[in-house]
């Protein structure tokens, strides 16, 4: 039965744990009292895995190791929230999205204007230049060859920013896709669980509505110690089997 819970946990692992595992190794089990046993355990993503036991409830990560004894606890507490930080984060990279497909024709054509109005400077250069190669090489900072290439350079210069500038539709269409990937994740939320123990809290959360995080939280709510049933005795009596009457002659 427990390999069979171990199966299923480790078959709903993200493919972020699963890379984890593959790269840095399986995450240490958890470390257990003498005669203390597991009763169930869910992965919740990233390699860290709840388990509970006969005596308390754990987190167990890579790195760290949390715990409470169910004897201790006072609350615990489930919910489903959906995830506002990445629908924010969803809408604001629509936006960047759209004011990219805005400004993308308007740059793409300021930057080829740029070039075309640098092509008669860059015509003289050039004219200059074939003029001067059968002269003699003036000195350093004299003659027809000063200043040759400056135009030429800027629009060599201009139409590189203008080549770029193609590729903003595509940043663009990939922040949608962020922005789609963002809003999905947080619309489809997580399930978060809480267990309170006096001044100690051990939260834990996965994405979605999780039918096996549930299950855990009910695994749980069955092994907490419950109240005392009403007339029953208590202190070291209740430990006592039923008196039974001596049966025998005379005796009814």
């Amino acid at each position: 039965m427990q390999d069979e819970r171990n199966a299923t946990s480790h078959g709903r692992a993200s493919p972020f744990a699963f890379l984890t595992s593959s790269f840095m190794g399986p995450v240490p089990p958890p470390r257990l009292a003498p005669g203390e046993r597991v009763v169930t355990e869910v992965a919740l993503g990233r390699g860290d895995t709840a388990v509970l036991t006969d005596r308390r409830v754990l987190v167990v990560g890579r790195n760290f190791e949390r715990s409470l004894p169910l004897a201790h606890l006072a609350l615990v507490h489930v919910r489903f929230e959906r995830i506002v930080g990445e629908i924010v984060a969803g809408g604001i990279a629509i936006v960047l999205a759209l004011i990219l497909f805005a400004v993308a024709s308007p740059v793409r054509t300021f930057f080829l204007n740029q070039a075309l109005s640098l092509e008669s400077a860059a015509a003289q250069e050039r004219a200059s230049a074939s003029a001067g190669e059968g002269q003699e090489p003036a000195p350093p900072g004299q003659g027809p060859g000063q200043g040759q290439g400056l135009a030429q350079g800027l629009q060599k210069l201009m139409g590189g920013f203008a080549a770029a500038a193609r590729a903003i539709p595509l940043v663009a269409w990939l922040l949608l896709a962020f922005a789609a990937a963002k809003i999905a994740l947080g619309i489809f939320g997580r399930t978060v669980v809480v267990f309170t123990a006096g001044g100690s809290e051990l939260t834990f959360r996965r994405r979605g509505r999780d039918r096996l995080l549930r299950e855990f939280i009910t695994e749980v709510g069955g092994h907490l110690p419950g109240p005392a049933r009403p007339g029953a005795p208590l202190g070291p009596a209740a430990a006592l089997p039923p008196t039974v009457p001596p049966s025998g002659p005379g005796r009814t």
